[in-house]
């Protein structure tokens, strides 16, 4: 057996990945849905529509891997919710959205390098790819 080449990939940190993103997603499709319901320009109404796609379709690909996995997904939305949606300005908003984007970004590239299991791996390079058109999309 290889060494885990991060402390993500032993059981239980693999798990608490999992539930961290899990709520991070919660979180990011609120914020999108939210931001979605004040005026907004047409290029921040696409924007935000396909963040909320992604951040749901992750949702839907982490309850995959933790039902894989046979555990309890958590009920939690992120703190990231709270901290984004106190920016009023949607000019000052959607960067902080993409900073969610980056921080999912980062922990999935983490994890994957020393991901074993070949549906997780499945499941979170979707979800990787998805993060990082979104993020492209914000910079486009």
């Amino acid at each position: 057996m290889t060494t885990p080449q991060s402390p993500l990939n032993t059981p239980e940190g693999q798990a608490q990945l999992l539930q961290d993103l899990l709520s991070a997603e919660r979180a990011g499709a609120k914020v999108a849905g939210e931001s979605l319901q004040q005026p907004c320009t047409p290029e921040q109404r696409q924007l935000l529509e396909q963040v909320r796609q992604g951040e749901i379709e992750s949702c839907k690909l982490l309850l995959n891997c933790l039902q894989h996995l046979g555990l309890e997904p958590n009920k939690d939305t992120g703190a990231f919710y709270g901290k984004a949606m106190a920016i009023e300005s949607l000019d000052e908003r959607l960067p902080f959205v993409d900073k969610g984007q980056q921080w999912v970004i980062r922990k999935l590239r983490e994890y994957l390098p020393g991901c074993q299991d070949p549906v997780l791996r499945s499941e979170l390079e979707r979800m990787l790819q998805i993060h990082e058109e979104n993020s492209a999309a914000s910079h486009g």
